[in-house]
């Protein structure tokens, strides 16, 4: 049974988002806006070490998987009638390969959502609590330079993650796509036992990607007149 769409409420002005946690107390350490601040930034600062801990993670498990895969793949070009039993392994390694990759863009881009979305909340709330203090930076247009690499530049650390895992998934599919094609049309190895770990994968890969939305039960309704682009579910 589908789960019933939740409708959120659009937040279109900074002002209608600040009434969520209105100044109600005399006490500083009472105040809605206040402790609220103090958790959005202690959240803040939490997906931020959870995004790094995630890319270990998936920096490690890939890094097993095509190391097993070169080592089975050296063992089978070495005795190709001895090691035949590891066609399927082949198979299944470069698969896992291609499905870690684009686990770990997708993470990235998840991550990098929740990330974005608590810094929203402190640079909405620091105004009236602490000042801009998270708005304030060196202008990075005459801070560094792009080219010199002994000056600094504000290259943004998670996009070129996310690059990174992009540039992954490219050639883990490449990766996957050339065993194949080794395997079936150069080695002539049994069609079924190549392609069908790959293929289960493959289709797990896109179901992953189509079935991953962490607000699918969200009733989301575009408008370009939304100028703060928030939603408050009720």
């Amino acid at each position: 049974m589908s789960k019933k769409k939740r409708k959120p409420e659009l937040l279109r002005k900074e002002s209608e988002y600040l009434e969520l946690f209105p100044d109600d107390k005399e006490s500083k350490s009472e105040r809605k806006r206040s402790l609220a601040l103090k958790e959005a930034q202690d959240i803040r600062k939490f997906e931020i070490d959870l995004y790094w801990k995630r890319t270990g993670f998936f920096w490690a498990f890939i890094t097993v998987i095509y190391t097993a895969l070169f080592s089975v793949l050296c063992k089978y070009i070495d005795y190709p009638c001895k090691y035949k039993v590891f066609v399927p392994s082949i198979s299944a390694l470069s698969g896992l390969g291609f499905f870690f990759s684009v686990a770990w863009h997708m993470v990235n881009k998840g991550s990098k959502f929740w990330q974005e979305n608590w810094e929203r909340h402190v640079s909405l709330l620091e105004k009236s609590e602490i000042g801009p203090l998270y708005d304030v930076y060196l202008n990075p247009k005459t801070a560094g330079s792009r080219w010199k690499p002994t000056k600094e530049f504000d290259f943004s650390v998670s996009k070129v993650n996310m690059w990174a895992s992009m540039a992954m998934c490219i050639s883990s599919l490449a990766v996957l796509l050339g065993v194949i094609y080794w395997l079936v049309w150069i080695k002539s190895e049994n069609k079924l036992l190549v392609l069908i770990p790959s293929v289960i994968l493959i289709i797990f890969t896109v179901i992953t990607i189509f079935r991953s939305d962490g607000n699918s039960d969200i009733e989301i309704t575009d408008s370009e007149e939304d100028n703060l682009n928030m939603i408050h579910i009720k």
